[in-house]
């Protein structure tokens, strides 16, 4: 995920950020979740307790923001580790969306996607 985006909007609306990360780049104990891609399969994780608040009385509300989605396989791993981190990912939010890659349509199957640019 590329901070660039993702923390003038923590700065902003002074909300928790969350980074994914490929597997092995993130210090202490992490999830996983592997996925495919055009020419074979990668792996993301997130810290174990990244959605743990003990002074919540409700499961957190996560909005999945990143720049490009293409084929869609990285958007959908980071939806499931949000959901293994015990958080609900309400919408997932891209600036470029590849639409002859049909992954924005595929994704919108389990989650609401919202997209800045179709090309």
């Amino acid at each position: 995920m590329d901070l660039s985006l993702e923390l003038p909007l923590h700065i902003l609306w002074v909300l928790a950020l969350c980074l994914f990360a490929k597997k092995g780049k993130l210090p202490y104990t992490t999830i996983s979740e592997k996925y495919s891609l055009e020419y074979g399969f990668s792996e993301i994780e997130i810290h174990i307790d990244a959605f743990k608040n003990e002074n919540l009385e409700h499961t957190p509300k996560v909005l999945l923001i990143d720049d490009l989605i293409a084929t869609g396989g990285t958007a959908y791993a980071a939806a499931n580790l949000i959901q293994k981190g015990g958080a609900t990912c309400i919408e997932v939010c891209f600036i470029i969306n590849l639409e002859s890659l049909k992954g924005s349509k595929e994704l919108e199957k389990i989650i609401p996607v919202f997209n800045v640019l179709d090309l």
